[in-house]
């Protein structure tokens, strides 16, 4: 009897202890963005991309560049934007 005990304390401990491991604490987003209109912000990052040079071809959010490289989200190589349109500022050297 005090084995079979033993068994379902462990069993039971273990289940606890692994099923407490994949869960993550619920945070709540904050009330400006869930208040925002839909597409404002997929526009806003879109319109902020196009004025860059540099833009990654999976589109990874944060990772248009005005110099070559790699995508810091998926390490791809960054290709020329085809909507970038260099400003007179822009081509100017020191």
């Amino acid at each position: 009897m005090r084995k079979t005990f033993l068994a379902w304390a462990l069993l039971l401990g273990t289940l606890a202890s692994v099923s407490s491991c994949n869960s993550s604490p619920k945070t709540e987003e904050p009330a400006a963005a869930t208040d925002a209109q839909p597409g404002t912000a997929v526009e806003g990052t879109a319109a902020q991309g196009q004025q860059l040079a540099y833009i990654c071809p999976m589109e990874c959010e944060g990772s248009a560049s005005m110099e070559p490289g790699k995508c810091p989200v998926c390490n791809m190589d960054l290709e020329k934007n085809p909507a970038y349109q260099a400003s007179a500022d822009s081509t100017a050297t020191l």
